[in-house]
């Protein structure tokens, strides 16, 4: 299905110098331990994964958010392995979720804490509109009860790789994305990846930091009713 498209009341926010987020005070919500054993087979995930675009108004329960997170980028071993693949174990992916409808956490900004299997809020409010119009007007964005923002630090990995740990890390963005995708097939939900979008006007409008550079976008909801 082609990308719906939308026309904001406003531009979305020019690209300009970004303040230092600091977390909420009390901002911390804990996540519910995640699942290591699904009801649905791999094959069964692989054979129903789909793009999905369109998102009923039900919200997502923690749970669901956590496990989805945990799938993305959690941590799975000892010394912090991560259920994604990552060139010489550096992990220069950093997780943001823009929460808009999840039971038990307010809408705004998130940081997703992998040690501590928790979120820390960064802001509080609802910038999907504006959001979407950075995604090249796409309805989806509005519409999704939790959008992820994976970006990266390339300072790290570029030290260890040189200049090819920048394809490294968007090897690895895909790889993270899929798991994303394929744990939303398994809990019954919708979700798309999205890569077409402005990346410094999002970066802008989500205040995220100066040396980060936003590269995928993640949607997750309840689909729509056909």
């Amino acid at each position: 299905m082609p990308a719906k498209r939308v026309t904001p009341n406003s531009d979305p926010l020019p690209a300009q110098r970004r303040p230092k987020l600091r977390p909420i005070e009390g901002g911390r919500v804990a996540l519910p331990p995640h699942e290591t054993r699904g009801a649905m087979p791999l094959e069964s995930c692989l054979h129903l994964r789909r793009s999905v675009r369109e998102y009923s108004g039900a919200p997502l329960r923690l749970a669901q958010l956590g496990q989805l997170l945990w799938a993305l980028q959690g941590v799975s071993g000892l010394g912090g392995l991560r259920t994604c693949p990552s060139a010489g174990a550096i992990y220069p992916l950093r997780t943001y979720v823009h929460v808009c409808r999840v039971e038990g956490a307010k809408p705004g900004l998130y940081r997703y804490d992998a040690d501590m299997n928790a979120i820390e809020a960064l802001w509080h409010g609802d910038r999907r509109k504006s959001l979407a119009a950075a995604a090249l007007g796409q309805e989806c964005v509005e519409q999704a009860a939790a959008i992820v923002i994976l970006t990266s630090d390339y300072r790290r990995i570029t030290r260890e790789l040189g200049e090819r740990g920048r394809y490294v890390t968007h090897v690895e963005a895909g790889h993270a994305g899929q798991n994303f995708l394929l744990q939303a097939a398994a809990l019954g939900l919708g979700a798309i990846g999205l890569g077409r979008f402005d990346p410094d006007i999002a970066a802008s409008l989500l205040e995220l930091p100066e040396d980060e550079e936003p590269l995928y976008l993640l949607l997750a909801g309840h689909p729509a009713s056909t």
